[in-house]
């Protein structure tokens, strides 16, 4: 193995590095509309709710003028997963939101706000069995300010009976990141 001198590589660097051209940051150009600054959508994103309001029925969530509810059923039996209801409100309007067909036998157990990078409101509801939960249930679904539903599960579960199988979140997935949004937290109505 042939072995090269430092002294001479490392000051290079080094003189690179401390370059006027190195240590300057690149100009950017000022804009007139602060809507287009790349602050803007971080800016909007500071005044997303970070926890639900909860009350007797259940809880909601508020994102830039629209509100998601949540609301467990009530149930006789103690051994049943219990159902719950979502319904989106805007502009003093209540509107049921079904739940997606290949989440039949499942319901909507927790909530989120998100924005995409350009400030565009969405909820992120998640889907899966309430009270007990399962270890494969955590469906989450986009859907946006006027309650539609962007995202499916189809089919709901990846692998084999018997083997592991986890929940299909792949729109999910690939939706959100062609969006620029981060995964939230989601706040679960039964905590």
């Amino acid at each position: 193995m042939r072995l090269f001198p430092v002294a001479p590589v490392l000051a290079l660097m080094l003189t690179a590095c401390s370059s006027p051209e190195a240590s300057a940051p690149a100009a950017t150009p000022a804009s007139s509309n602060p809507a287009t600054t790349p602050a803007a959508p971080a800016a909007a994103a500071a005044s997303l709710p970070t926890s639900p309001t909860r009350d007797e029925t259940g809880m909601h969530i508020d994102c830039q003028g629209t509100r998601l509810h949540l609301a467990a059923l009530p149930t006789q039996d103690t051994d049943a997963s219990r159902l719950t209801t979502l319904e989106i409100e805007k502009d003093g309007t209540r509107q049921a939101i079904a739940v997606p067909k290949e989440m039949d036998g499942y319901t909507a157990v927790g909530l989120a706000c998100v924005q995409d990078r350009s400030g565009t409101p969405y909820f992120v509801v998640q889907y899966g069995e309430l009270p007990f939960g399962c270890s494969f249930c955590e469906w989450y679904y986009l859907y946006d300010a006027s309650g539609r539903q962007l995202t499916h599960s189809t089919p709901p579960l990846r692998g084999t009976e018997g083997d592991e199988q986890e929940p299909n979140n792949d729109e999910y997935e690939k939706l959100i990141d062609t969006l620029g949004i981060k995964h939230p937290e989601v706040n679960y109505i039964e905590d």
